[in-house]
């Protein structure tokens, strides 16, 4: 299967397996309830909403929201509202995805040993881009989760990266290492590190994926700028996946395409026992609902861990 092009083509790949069960952790927001609604009407998901009940159906009411189809647990607070929303994704859900609650705090009952959904891979999150003048969805680790990067975890990273893109019907994803120049630096680890991961890649220590760097931004995304540098590549311009050589760097680089570019975006983390939707708090519904469809999609994919 070829890469999806935007995210009305990721919709229409998910509807293919929908729908599916999407667990909220903390449900208690106008954004989420409008996301999930949304998602809902789609045919996408069965929600499942965990929280405290009369503030969801007060946030609901503000909305004009008609939850009576949807199922809601009640709990006490956010330390409940997470165990039980994880339980019930362990148990019966198809993907889990945060609400009201901070990140630290999501991201602390996702790590849980007890709680199940934590498995031996490392976690990493993916963005995934619909940027105005590429061809495809572009998907970008890690600006949300690992701050500080080093050999072993920027090739977790990439296999975590590989088995999402794999879940979505790209069997051998491009994968370009970037930095800020091709020039390899020792005092730019991540030019250290991309020349070591492209030689494992080759040598077949790193499979499914064909990888390739360092390259600078531009050579990753327009064969025209390798060309024009005398770069010879099989994947410039035509990139599944950027791993972006630190945390702040794919932060603001999302972020500025998102509100400078007019960029659309989902979100997730990769290598838990189901997939795992986190936003921020501030995203839009029509995030959410990209994020849902790419919650959807995965779990309809390979089956395979992520």
């Amino acid at each position: 299967m070829t890469s999806i092009k935007n995210f009305k083509e990721l919709i229409e790949r998910a509807k293919k397996h929908a729908p599916k069960q999407c667990v909220v952790a903390c449900a208690e927001d106008e954004a989420v309830l409008e996301g999930i609604k949304r998602a809902q009407e789609l045919k996408l998901v069965t929600p499942v909403l965990v929280g405290h009940k009369d503030k969801i159906e007060a946030c609901a009411q503000k909305l004009h929201l008609n939850l009576k189809d949807i199922a809601i647990h009640d709990a006490a607070d956010e330390h409940e509202a997470l165990m039980m929303a994880i339980s019930i994704v362990v148990e019966q859900g198809d993907f889990i995805m945060k609400g009201m609650l901070s990140t630290s705090t999501f991201l602390k009952g996702i790590l849980n040993r007890e709680w199940g959904l934590r498995t031996g891979k490392m976690l990493s999150h993916i963005a995934v881009l619909e940027i105005p003048g590429y061809h495809k969805l572009i998907f970008m680790s890690d600006g949300g989760m690992n701050p500080k990067l080093d050999l072993r975890i920027r090739i977790d990273i990439i296999k975590n990266a590989i088995e999402t893109l794999k879940a979505l019907g790209t069997a051998k994803p491009k994968i370009g290492l970037v930095a800020a120049s091709e020039a390899v630096n020792p005092d730019m680890p991540e030019t250290t590190d991309a020349v070591k991961i492209v030689d494992m890649s080759r040598r077949g220590d790193i499979q499914d994926g064909i990888i390739e760097g360092p390259f600078g931004f531009d050579v990753a995304i327009s064969k025209e700028a390798a060309e024009h540098k005398k770069i010879k590549s099989n994947i410039a311009g035509d990139v599944d996946f950027l791993l972006m050589p630190n945390i702040a760097t794919a932060n603001i680089w999302a972020k500025g395409l998102i509100f400078f570019a007019h960029a659309k975006a989902a979100g997730m983390v990769a290598g838990a026992a189901k997939p795992v939707i986190m936003l921020s708090r501030a995203d839009k519904p029509e995030t959410k609902v990209h994020s849902i469809a790419l919650g959807v999609a995965i779990s309809g994919g390979s089956g395979l861990n992520i």
